[in-house]
């Protein structure tokens, strides 16, 4: 299969997925924010950003180092699973244990609601990791699956516990069912395989993982900070509109990002000596993601205020100018996604670290003057400013990651 037919039935699939999990989630923000606050969502927000934390500070990058490899990934599968295991654990426990210490510094109680999501992460590490054969097989069409059925589970959950309890606490029963349906769903569709763990395979995996464990914990700082920044400087209420107007956002644009990278990782991983059909690739990449961002991001602009009013409400509407400050976001995140994609493919992944650094210095720079001034406006444009300040360097690292693949394939 050629690499662009190999592309187009990534994104056939990929792009399915996408459009299934906006679908359902779409259904499910509407159904929720028409039964709960503004403030139950901004507290949930809250309950999510520690978890969040806790998972990106112990990222492994082994999922990243089992794609990108040359060897037999089977060999590595069972090393890979208990390490998985282990992570679980530790971010499940650090999160039961922190319960008391988040609900004090926010003033809430918010220890029951914490230490129900604390089983998402067990849940989680006890997943087949065959799983990962999906993508580094180029096998879309399982993945789809795979991923689609978790997803479609974790929000049907999610409504029923909504209009059962009517509380905020049914949104994290629905974040662990979905941790269970993925679980679950990981042996349905991929066949373990067990081989003798080693712990030189998982110290290997490691060694790749540790820049994309750092550009992880950037990229996270970078897209959570503004939402740990305004959970304690602005309050409950303004979290819920801002994660809210962040979410509807992602609908068409920014979730675009992820479905890039998930494409086109493995594509580039399989030609990472080639240094013509990497260019090729990336180009196309961009530009059809491009056009496509942007005339998301016009529609949403256009009957944003229409379709929050009908379906969410007109308490929701305070939502819409950082709205459309944040649909700048999604359309300036095509780049970033593909490049990044290059720079983990070539085996490079610190320089995604290091671009993540020097964009969230940028953000913490703005974050508190801009905030000040326009509220979760400014906050938005904190957001976009800094990703697109460096674009400039991106731009040259990106370049220069393309040159070094040449000199490595001459060598």
């Amino acid at each position: 299969m050629t690499l662009t037919k190999t592309s187009f039935t990534g994104a056939f699939w990929l792009g399915l997925l996408k459009v299934v999990i906006k679908a359902f989630s779409f259904l499910k923000i509407v159904i929720v924010a028409r039964i709960l606050s503004p403030t139950d969502l901004g507290l949930f927000g809250i309950v999510l950003l520690p978890y969040g934390l806790v998972e990106v500070m112990t990222e492994s990058g082994i999922n990243q180092a089992l794609v990108q490899t040359q060897k037999d990934v089977r060999s590595y599968l069972s090393s890979a699973w208990v390490a998985f295991f282990f992570r679980g654990i530790l971010i499940g426990g650090l999160l039961y244990l922190s319960a008391p210490l988040i609900s004090r510094f926010y003033g809430r109680d918010l220890n029951l609601a914490i230490r129900l999501i604390s089983l998402t992460p067990v849940l989680k590490g006890l997943a087949n990791p065959a799983v990962v054969l999906f993508l580094k097989n180029l096998n879309f069409k399982k993945e789809f699956a795979y991923q689609s059925l978790a997803s479609i589970v974790e929000s049907l959950a999610t409504i029923i516990f909504v209009l059962v309890l009517r509380n905020m606490l049914a949104l994290p029963l629905g974040v662990v069912v979905g941790g269970l349906a993925a679980l679950v769903f990981s042996f349905v569709f991929a066949p373990l395989q067990l081989i003798k763990v080693s712990f030189n395979k998982i110290k290997e995996l490691y060694h790749y993982g540790k820049w994309v464990t750092i550009g992880t914990f950037m990229s996270f700082i970078n897209d959570q900070g503004d939402d740990f920044f305004v959970s304690k400087f602005l309050g409950a209420y303004p979290l819920g509109l801002y994660q809210t107007a962040y979410k509807i956002s992602n609908l068409p644009t920014t979730q675009g990002a992820g479905l890039i990278y998930s494409i086109i990782f493995p594509i580039f991983s399989s030609i990472q000596t080639d240094k013509v059909r990497l260019r090729r690739g990336l180009l196309k990449s961009l530009a059809i993601t491009f056009v496509l961002s942007l005339t998301f991001a016009a529609g949403v602009y256009l009957f944003a205020p229409f379709f929050v009013r009908l379906f969410l409400g007109e308490i929701w509407l305070a939502m819409i100018p950082a709205l459309n400050v944040l649909l700048l976001f999604g359309i300036t995140r095509p780049l970033i996604s593909a490049g990044s994609a290059v720079f983990d493919a070539v085996g490079q992944p610190k320089t995604v670290a290091s671009i993540n650094l020097i964009r969230l210095s940028l953000m913490v720079i703005l974050l508190y003057p801009l905030t000040k001034l326009w509220g979760i406006v400014g906050t938005s444009w904190a957001v976009v400013i800094a990703q697109i300040s460096v674009y400039p360097w991106f731009v040259i690292k990106l370049k220069k990651a393309l040159s070094v693949t040449t000199n490595l394939r001459a060598s």
